[in-house]
């Protein structure tokens, strides 16, 4: 983008010197790198909605612990090959401006080369458009220009800040079908409460309902997530056995956020035929928890 952006988006860059856009809209700013075209943070009336790793690294194609890391085309660990990056490559990618407005709103987009190609034979398009108002929508559109019809996996893998994830809680997820995947995980609960932690949590739903709600209590702060065609959510806290492994993260990090993933994965998978595209839409609106 060299021709002049429209109010209220910045070119800049962000705290690893990469190339980033900044958009503001009355007290909201959110910061976007175009390396994964990921979201780095949301300041809503000055304090981070989102959360980052105290030990980010913000490196050239390399995905920060932290703000919303975009998951394609596959879900986790590769089905088959160990060695494949975690979570596809999307993340990792260097993604164009393709449309900036007023609004403010912003487009980026990316698509396949030969490196993809190595790691998922399909030709595919992806954009991503985020806008900013009193709430932060984003919407991740994948297309299929090739002549095969694709099944991918996606997710909008976002770190919540919460102050305390002992108070913290999670609503709209009761009774939903879910598998738990943690290595330690909490022995039982009831599935009809909403969810609180008290243990390593990785649980995949299914058949999600398009609102969902975290409560950060610590930060007086309510989260309401409302997605678009989304089937999946995973909802993810490593305590402190696996933060201890993890990149990037101090070990008491665990103590201050939770990821609420927006997904479509394992047993909704996309197909998209030739031609064809996918849409979904994650919208996060933060009010005071009174």
């Amino acid at each position: 983008m060299h021709h002049e952006l429209p109010a209220g988006i910045v070119q800049m860059q962000d705290p690893g010197g990469r190339p980033a856009f900044r958009l503001d809209a009355d007290d909201n700013s959110v910061l976007i790198s175009t390396v994964g075209a990921q979201v780095l943070s949301w300041h809503h009336r000055g304090r981070d909605v989102l959360w980052s790793a105290s030990q980010a690294e913000y490196l050239p194609r390399k995905a920060v612990r932290g703000g919303v890391p975009i998951v394609f085309p596959w879900f986790g660990d590769h089905p088959t090959q160990p060695k494949f990056p975690a979570h596809g490559f999307a993340r990792t990618l260097d993604w164009q401006v393709a449309e900036a407005n007023a609004g403010p709103s912003i487009t980026f987009v990316c698509s396949d080369d030969a490196n993809t190609r190595a790691l998922w034979p399909f030709a595919f398009r992806l954009r991503f458009a985020v806008t900013l108002g009193t709430t932060l929508q984003m919407a991740l559109t994948i297309e299929n220009p090739g002549h095969e019809t694709f099944s991918c996996e996606e997710a909008l893998h976002t770190y919540f800040a919460t102050g305390n994830i002992h108070t913290t809680s999670v609503h709209g997820l009761e009774n939903v079908v879910c598998k738990e995947h943690a290595a330690a995980p909490e022995g039982a609960w009831d599935h009809g409460a909403p969810i609180h932690f008290r243990a390593e949590t990785d649980r995949v739903f299914q058949g999600v309902p398009d609102r969902i709600e975290l409560h950060a209590p610590a930060l007086s702060r309510r989260v309401t997530l409302v997605t678009e065609a989304v089937r999946s959510a995973i909802v993810w806290n490593p305590w402190p056995a696996k933060t201890a492994r993890l990149a990037q993260m101090a070990a008491d990090d665990w103590e201050r956020f939770v990821c609420i993933e927006s997904a479509n994965v394992k047993e909704n998978p996309l197909r998209i035929a030739p031609g064809q595209s996918h849409t979904m839409k994650l919208t996060l609106a933060v009010d005071d928890l009174r």
